[in-house]
């Protein structure tokens, strides 16, 4: 029988949370999404000590604490309208009387985390809501309560975003509180609730809400969201999420009212491929056999802990038949189909068309079983529901594009990147877009936007922040080089850098704005000084600003030809800046009306 080649130590893991330890890295809390319990969709306000006592004894005897589920979290309103006369937050007298550091030590002794909620704002959103008098929000508080959470043994904080000070600014207000927390003296994960992901939250935060609120529906008839809207909405910020830095698009529905089974079902396979956090919010004192199924499901549960920490993101949508997919960390290959119609649909995959040859050995997550080695998938699809599987794959090593590494010094034709493998370290490209956007038929089948400009010279174009390639090069001594990259860009915020073997050899490097109206085709040669060890390396070019285009890279060692000075100095005899003519625009939508010309050109309007 083939089943998961890895499981995780869930329950090992989870039994080791109590005690307080050393601080570590900040982004090393959350490696993998977190997976817990949290109040406020099941209970809302009305929580009370006894009740969350009993929810941690529940998570032990069900066994979620040992399947992963450690956070059992607090939401809004466990805490009193008035700060004491330290100003230190407390407690509510009457629903939380034992006080938090004694609640948490009941949790910590039942192998769990504990976390609390709380609120940038004057106010945390149930007491503005409400209109209440109350000053428990954070603002200007954050060092003394990231203290107090400390002391009382808080792991999470879930931050919010209501009833902000006049004149406050929210990227101030969080950054306050991150600085805040990691001065405290105690690991905890900062969780930030501001209803929408910006540019910013991922430098202060473990996660982020990419969303606004969800609510028991697939799609909303309320203010809220409905599953399928968080869905659809949280796959465009696939890219950013990364170990120890997840999009949260929010809470889990299931076991609440108003969903089908398929439609919860549905919710865990979508938080699975989208390694999105997984807090359940639903009475686990009273869960049905069912619903327990779906939360302990192992091999759902393996494809959202992966550490390669990947989002898995939308690949295909035909009339609401959709599938996504999801690579894991042995090289195998996460796929979800996912029907957001009204009827039983029928939903097909080649693995061809996911990049996978031949026949694979394909897991179903929710039937748990092998369904042997297959080429394709046809599933009939309930609707609103789900599919979720795992393509069993067997490492395949990378190989440089022509048989052998590219030697240093020397020159590296950007399109000429390794020839991806199967596995571990073996992938060499990542594209934003899983469509080829060039007119070129070089390296045909990567989603590599490669264009042939009328001169005949290739380069890699369309390139987004993100968007990386990697080479397989030998440097020939160790020492100092000068590395060099031809390039251009219509716009004065461009940027790359390099690393080898996941080092950064240089900082972000400026893409010089292009002159003239077709500025892609004005390039120019930017050069920096970088340290390479003798041997043979991974070279990895990484996008860290759009958009540019990348022609070459080249990199020199005193005594070498100066490769980089003759192109600098042909700039003046027209061969680069007055290339535009023979450097015509191909056809790429960058953000810019296009008009195409009966020649197969483009011109910019």
């Amino acid at each position: 029988m083939f089943g998961l080649k890895k499981q995780m130590g869930l329950a090992a893991a989870a039994m080791a949370v109590a005690a307080v330890t050393a601080n570590a890295h900040p982004d090393s809390l959350v490696l993998t999404p977190p997976l817990g319990w949290n109040s406020w969709n099941v209970f809302h306000e009305n929580i009370n000590e006894t009740q969350i006592k009993e929810v941690a004894d529940a998570m032990v005897s069900s066994g979620l604490r040992d399947a992963g589920y450690i956070y059992l979290n607090l939401d809004d309103n466990w805490m009193d309208t008035k700060r004491d006369a330290n100003g230190d937050l407390q407690n509510h007298p009457k629903t939380f009387p034992s006080g938090m550091k004694a609640l948490a030590d009941y949790i910590h002794k039942k192998g769990l985390k504990f976390g609390v909620y709380g609120d940038r704002g004057k106010r945390t959103c149930h007491h503005y809501n409400s209109n209440w008098v109350s000053e428990n929000g954070s603002y200007m508080h954050e060092e003394q309560d990231a203290k107090k959470f400390a002391e009382w043994g808080v792991d999470y904080l879930k931050y919010d975003n209501c009833d902000p000070a006049p004149g406050s600014n929210q990227e101030e207000d969080y950054t306050r509180m991150s600085k805040a927390l990691r001065n405290s003296g105690r690991d905890i994960v900062f969780s930030i609730c501001a209803w929408e992901y910006k540019d910013w939250m991922p430098k202060i935060a473990h996660l982020w809400r990419t969303t606004f609120d969800i609510g028991p529906e697939w799609r909303s008839t309320s203010w809220y969201r409905g599953v399928y809207e968080i869905i659809d909405a949280n796959d465009k910020y696939w890219k950013i999420a990364k170990p120890g830095n997840w999009n949260d698009p929010d809470m889990l529905e299931v076991d609440n009212r108003n969903l089908t089974y398929e439609e919860q079902k549905s919710q865990m396979t979508m938080w699975s491929i989208m390694a999105a956090p997984i807090m359940i919010s639903s009475d686990v004192r009273k869960m049905s056999d069912q619903v327990k199924d779906l939360y302990l499901n192992k091999d759902m549960i393996a494809i959202n802990q992966d550490s390669l920490g990947v989002q898995g993101h939308r690949i295909s949508n035909v009339d609401g038949k959709q599938v996504w997919t999801k690579p894991l960390r042995n090289g195998d290959l996460a796929v979800a189909l996912l029907n957001d119609n009204t009827s039983t649909q029928t939903i097909e995959v080649n693995f061809k068309d996911i990049g996978v040859e031949g026949e694979v050995e394909v897991r179903d997550a929710w039937q748990k079983k092998d369904l042997g080695p297959r080429s394709s998938v046809s599933a009939e699809v309930p609707a609103h529901g789900s599919v979720l599987l795992r393509l069993i794959l067997e490492p395949v090593p990378r190989e440089p594009f022509k048989g052998k590494a590219f030697a240093i010094p020397g020159k590296i034709e950007m399109e000429d990147f390794d020839v991806s493998g199967i596995g571990q370290g073996n992938v060499s490209y990542s594209d934003g877009d899983s469509e080829n956007q060039g007119n070129s038929d070089y390296r045909k089948g990567t989603p590599v936007d490669i264009y042939e400009k009328t001169d005949g010279r290739i380069v890699i174009g369309y390139n987004q922040k993100g968007d990386w390639l990697e080479y397989t090069v030998d440097v020939a001594e160790t020492g100092e080089y000068t590395l060099g990259a031809y390039v251009a860009s219509a716009n004065e915020t461009s940027s790359f850098k390099f690393s080898v073997d996941g080092t950064d050899i240089t900082e972000e490097i400026s893409v010089p704005k292009g002159e003239g109206d077709d500025n892609y085709d004005d390039y120019n040669l930017v050069e920096k000084k970088v340290n390479l060890t003798k041997g043979e390396h991974i070279l990895r070019f990484t996008v860290t600003s759009d958009w540019m285009d990348i022609d070459y890279v080249q990199f020199e060692g005193s005594g070498t030809a100066r490769i980089g000075k003759k192109v600098a100095q042909s700039r003046s005899a027209g061969l680069v800046k007055g290339e535009r003519n023979a450097y015509s625009l191909t056809g790429r939508n960058l953000g810019r009306e296009t008009k195409k010309r009966s020649n197969g050109m483009y011109l910019l309007r």
